[in-house]
């Protein structure tokens, strides 16, 4: 069911998920929410997923069924979810959670609290509640969250237990698992009436083991939504639910609600697949979007994390904060106000493998920002601040104390393409004195656009200024590392592949920028844009592309569709860049030989990456062809991947039916 041939060989392999909440048959019931009517469908594809990655270990973090020990159906519920799993081919280790052995105690919590007879039901039918053991040199614990703070004796049993194994297993790579979250958005959060933390004293004892000993990964669950957070060197994941999301944490979006007052916003539903490196630790989002049914027997596409794509130029713009933080109202199952952040553009980042973020220069005086973006950088990914200068400003005082986190600067001059002699001075002193790359940018207003009643500005150089630039630059025995370059916005077919290949460098600029816009076309004029300008940058090494905006903007004057939409899910172009991303930037190697043929409703962009014939095709729907009209020879067995659903197809062309969907396809031949 997957496609791994692009990930690098890893040391071991596991899978872990979370709050399945299989749900009894609601046949002619009444419900409270309609989505509790797929949660077990749900369920079964998320495990036919699991089953579908290969015979790897899986760790269930809890909430098995939807019903809690104390209702008459619970039994019944818990049989029949352990039948479903064994059907699925999935025979995972248990976390127990709230659902399966009661609450944590807390005299607001909406169910009965963790009793000896419960978790003496869920020994029996699951295994031990808390248990550790080794593989390929590392070592797995999972821990029972619901008895800490208990006063059961098994609290004590546990607490004494893991600490004599932690020490045992000194010096060792640890992955730890629980259901509840010791905190969400930060470690001295309230806990009182907070439904998905962890109170005192365990909390602090927990993470003062953590950070002992040095846990390489702490996975968590119970909130159904995506936190991220960082112990000192513990990277810290709660993991999603495969069946609902919890309505409350739907307030850190700018957005209409999801279905259901936020219970049903099913792009955010999946699991974790881990892959740990000698170097460390890489997680990917197996998304499960809420579909039910079968999965496709197309293979699907498994794509590279930012950690793993040294040599992919991919970039965003990040006109929104990276990071977003709230507080959710007071209401059931909390009854104190829960401070939250809104963790998906980062998660979403490495999972895309961006290397690149484009931010203003506030973003390094904002600690939340710094926080996030620093996180980012240390899995690979590089932030380069944008400050805008004019005549009178000192760079190096603009910066102040922000070199340390970022890694280079965008300097855009304000009004003009030319710069002036003040600017060339301020640009020795910034080499001088902070050394920093340096990117070269403009900000020019009064550009008129057709359909607009003001004028909008031009940012970034155009192909035609750059010889002017070098000219100035060399004039004054100085050279910049890069230049960012506006994509031509016609959307004629060939155009920005044409800029890109044909635009050249003078000797004083050390590479180019290129910004893409994603304007509120159709959809498809977006993907093939996007893919056309990836896939003409693997023949340009050293070029950058950075395409905007990331999340989608409509509370502006322009719309503009992003990678990401309102409620920070992925638009098809983010599935298109991180398939495209992977494919092509896996390998150092670039695109030689590139070329390009168009013709009435079909482009196709071709290059060799080695040995290897790669072609890009982007098509519409309106325009029939045939495969010798693009110069395709159909007579050999080919690799096709779409490009939006990363689904990889093994044919010869004439069985395969193109055109018939406008999506953009990459094609290999055998």
């Amino acid at each position: 069911m997957f496609d791994f041939s692009c990930l690098r060989p890893a040391l071991h392999e596991f899978i872990v998920i979370a709050d399945t909440h299989y749900m009894r048959d609601t046949s002619g019931q009444s419900v409270e929410f309609d989505s509790r009517r797929r949660q077990t469908a749900r369920t079964e594809f998320a495990l036919r997923a699991v089953a579908g990655l290969g015979d790897l270990p899986v760790i269930h973090l809890g909430d098995l069924v939807q019903e809690f020990p104390e209702r008459p159906g619970f039994a019944q519920a818990v049989d029949e979810a352990l039948a479903q799993l064994s059907a699925c081919g999935v025979n995972p280790r248990f976390v127990p959670g709230n659902h399966d052995v009661g609450d944590k105690p807390d005299p607001t919590m909406p169910a009965d609290w963790v009793t000896s007879a419960y978790l003496d039901d869920f020994h029996r039918r699951c295994g031990p509640s808390w248990q550790s053991w080794d593989e390929a040199g590392l070592h797995f614990v999972t821990l029972n969250s619901q008895i800490l703070n208990s006063g059961l004796s098994a609290e004590a049993e546990q607490k004494e237990w893991l600490e004599a194994d932690l020490q045992a297993h000194a010096g060792q790579r640890i992955f730890l698992f629980l259901h509840l979250p010791p905190f969400l958005h930060n470690p001295t959060e309230t806990a009182l009436g907070h439904y998905d933390n962890l109170d005192e004293p365990a909390r602090s004892w927990l993470l003062g083991l953590i950070q002992r000993h040095r846990v390489e990964m702490l996975f968590a669950a119970h909130v159904h939504w995506a936190f991220y957070n960082e112990i000192d060197t513990t990277r810290y994941y709660t993991v999603p639910s495969t069946a609902f999301t919890r309505p409350g944490f739907s307030e850190l979006f700018a957005s209409p609600p999801p279905p259901e007052q936020g219970r049903d916003d099913a792009g955010k539903l999946g699991f974790y697949l881990v892959r740990v490196m000698e170097e460390g630790s890489r997680v990917h989002f197996v998304r499960t979007s809420g579909e039910t049914g079968s999965p496709a027997p197309r293979p699907r596409l498994l794509t590279r994390t930012s950690p793993d794509l040294p040599a992919s130029p991919l970039g965003v713009v990040l006109h929104h904060p990276l990071s977003r933080q709230t507080e959710t109202p007071s209401i059931w199952p909390s009854f104190v106000r829960q401070p939250v952040r809104n963790d998906y553009p980062m998660l979403a980042c490495l999972e895309a493998g961006l290397r690149h973020l484009l931010v203003p220069l506030s973003d390094l005086a904002d600690p939340l920002q710094r926080e996030r973006l620093g996180m980012l950088r240390r899995q690979g990914v590089m932030v380069t601040a944008r400050i805008l200068w004019r005549a009178g400003l000192s760079l190096v005082h603009l910066l102040a104390g922000g070199a340390a986190d970022c890694d280079g600067v965008q300097v855009d001059l304000l009004g003009s393409v030319s710069p002036d002699d003040t600017f060339a001075n301020e640009l020795r002193g910034w080499k001088t004195s902070v050394g920093l790359p340096v990117t070269l940018s403009c900000v020019v207003p009064g550009r008129a656009v057709a359909g607009k009643q003001h004028n909008r500005a031009q940012v970034g150089f155009l192909p035609s200024d750059l010889a002017g630039l070098g000219g100035w630059l060399e004039a004054h025995n100085l050279s910049v590392g890069r230049v960012l370059c506006r994509m031509d916005g016609s959307g004629a077919a060939g155009t920005i592949a044409a800029q890109i290949s044909e635009t050249g460098l003078p000797e004083t600029i050390g590479g180019l920028d290129w910004i893409l816009e994603l304007p509120s076309t159709a959809s498809g004029q977006r993907l093939n844009r996007a893919a056309e300008a990836l896939f003409a940058l693997a023949a340009r090494p050293g070029c950058r592309l950075f395409v905007e905006p990331f999340v989608q903007l409509d509370r502006t004057m322009d719309v503009a569709e992003g990678l990401l939409d309102r409620l920070c899910n992925p638009t098809a172009v983010f599935h298109l860049l991180r398939n495209l991303n992977t494919l092509l930037f896996s390998q150092p190697a670039p695109l030689t030989g590139f070329s390009q043929k168009v013709i009435s409703g079909a482009h196709l962009l071709s290059g060799m990456q080695g040995a290897k014939s790669l072609h890009l095709l982007l098509s519409d729907e309106q325009t029939a062809y045939s495969w010798a009209d693009i110069g395709i020879d159909d007579n050999r067995q080919w690799t096709i991947y779409d490009l939006v659903s990363g689904h990889r197809i093994e044919k010869e062309l004439p069985g395969f039916s193109k055109p018939g969907s406008s999506d953009p396809l990459l094609l290999i031949p055998a």
